[in-house]
């Protein structure tokens, strides 16, 4: 009987939570990312960056996802630091890799339940030095409408005790060079808003994620 070849296990240990570089980070990248993004390849809007906590950390950024730079264009809007769940695919490539992991993203398996995914996640938000970015709805949109979330934000949540901010971008039709953009932000969900109680609960879960998606959704609707 042939075996099944065993799963690769994805290096996490090459994304550890000292490898922020804040030098790096704030003194090349982001200028480079407004520089590029901001100034030349799109036109865009932030609004609501004030709602943003002065610090990140313990806190769970979620958004919508249409585009696999979508990380890329939320650090460089708020100017904080977060670290970015981001599928595994999108570190095959060696380019794209060493800018998601300098942008502080890190990998996580979508076709199975990735404990390592899920505990290092906690850790970052534990760990006091970043937030944690998450697109809840677990993939992109293919119609750029909000889709349902998925439980995992929720879960987090509840584990931390994270407090939630919501966000949303806004653009119509495919990503193109010019195209128009709007990023907004939404006012923090304090933890205790979410209805999480202290043991798993399939209801209450199901529940704080219809309110942390909906959050999100209503800045949406706001278009441009």
């Amino acid at each position: 009987m042939k075996k099944e070849p065993k799963q690769k296990q994805y290096p996490y240990e090459r994304y550890p939570f000292g490898r922020i570089k804040p030098y790096f980070m704030y003194t090349v990248l982001r200028p480079l990312g407004w520089l590029i993004f901001f100034c030349f390849a799109f036109r865009f809007k932030v609004v609501g960056r004030q709602s943003l906590p002065k610090d990140a950390a313990g806190h769970i950024l979620v958004c919508n996802h249409l585009h696999s730079i979508d990380p890329i264009f939320l650090v460089v809007a708020s100017k904080r630091n977060w670290r970015f769940m981001a599928k595994k695919e999108l570190f095959r490539h060696p380019l794209s890799a060493f800018f998601i992991r300098h942008f502080n993203g890190f990998p996580v398996d979508r076709d199975v339940i990735d404990r390592k995914a899920l505990e290092y996640s906690i850790a970052v938000l534990k760990d006091g030095r970043a937030g944690l970015g998450i697109f809840p709805e677990g993939k992109r949109s293919v119609d750029g409408v909000p889709q349902t979330a998925k439980n995992g934000v929720s879960m987090l949540a509840r584990k931390t005790r994270a407090s939630i901010v919501p966000a949303s971008i806004y653009h119509e039709g495919p990503l193109k060079f010019r195209r128009r953009i709007t990023i907004r932000f939404g006012e923090v969900i304090p933890f205790e808003e979410l209805g999480l109680g202290e043991s798993p609960n399939a209801r209450e879960t199901r529940q704080a994620s219809e309110k942390i998606m909906n959050a999100v959704t209503a800045l949406w609707e706001q278009g441009y």
